[in-house]
């Protein structure tokens, strides 16, 4: 009866993991996405110095929430993102702005690819 008790136990607890988990990841990327869509969008209205403000910003962020997302993630989504970002400020820094513009693209996409893979649904388990 104990070997029930703690296999229940040992279920709840990791239904507990796994929701913080999620809940942490859709947290993460919404933030990052969002900050990343303001350094494009002010590259885009020509604000090169706010671009790379915000750029060195969810640079920073990333390198914040990188350990924790490493515990749970696949580490090569998260070292590609992580070469994606880390080049944005030196990008805008030199005035390539198409560049930026299609890099900053490029992070938001797979930023928001490690939100899809992260959620439980049909097409991520079968």
């Amino acid at each position: 009866m104990k070997r029930i008790w703690l296999a229940a136990a040992l279920f709840v607890l990791s239904i507990i993991v796994c929701s913080l988990g999620i809940n942490n990841t859709q947290k993460v990327t919404a933030q990052m996405m969002q900050t990343v869509s303001m350094a494009k969008s002010a590259q885009e209205k020509g604000d090169a110095k706010a671009a790379y403000k915000l750029s060195e910003k969810a640079l920073s962020d990333w390198h914040c929430v990188h350990r924790t997302l490493c515990t749970y993630m696949v580490h090569s989504r998260l070292e590609s993102i992580d070469q994606t970002l880390s080049i944005l400020p030196e990008l805008c820094q030199n005035g390539a702005k198409d560049s930026f513009l299609s890099e900053c693209d490029r992070s938001i996409i797979q930023i928001s690819y490690l939100k899809e893979s992260e959620i439980p649904n049909l097409d991520n388990i079968f």
